[in-house]
């Protein structure tokens, strides 16, 4: 029995393929009864190949999707907040220096008011 192993991509994820090339097949003059355990055997085979990719692809996706998870929260929890705390400081700054640029900007037309 012959199995080819190779990858594709699922969901940016990296999933095994398997496939079978030679089963085990009768070639002789074998009674009814062994050539048909011999087809329940392939296709037992079969089956148990196709599950075993599943299984795989499924360990890889729950793996990724924890990881997706986990990122996801730190963003929410972590980034984000800190974020909006800095564009709010930020927006303060600005605000409390156009406060102060019309300050300073009254106070310089009241002293050329006063010199004129």
């Amino acid at each position: 029995m012959e199995v080819i192993a190779g990858t594709r991509n699922v969901m940016g994820v990296a999933t095994p393929v398997l496939e079978i090339l030679k089963a085990p097949g009768s070639t002789l003059a074998l009674p009814v009864e062994v050539c048909e355990l011999q087809a329940k055997r392939r296709e037992l085979l079969e089956t148990l190949v196709a599950t075993a990719e599943y299984e795989k692809e499924l360990i890889r996706l729950g793996v990724e999707i924890a990881r997706v998870k986990r990122i996801v929260t730190m963003l929410e929890k972590i980034l984000i907040p800190r974020l909006l705390n800095t564009i709010r400081y930020l927006m303060m700054k600005f605000d409390e220096m156009e406060r102060e640029d019309k300050v300073r900007s009254m106070k310089i037309k009241a002293l050329l008011a006063q010199r004129a």
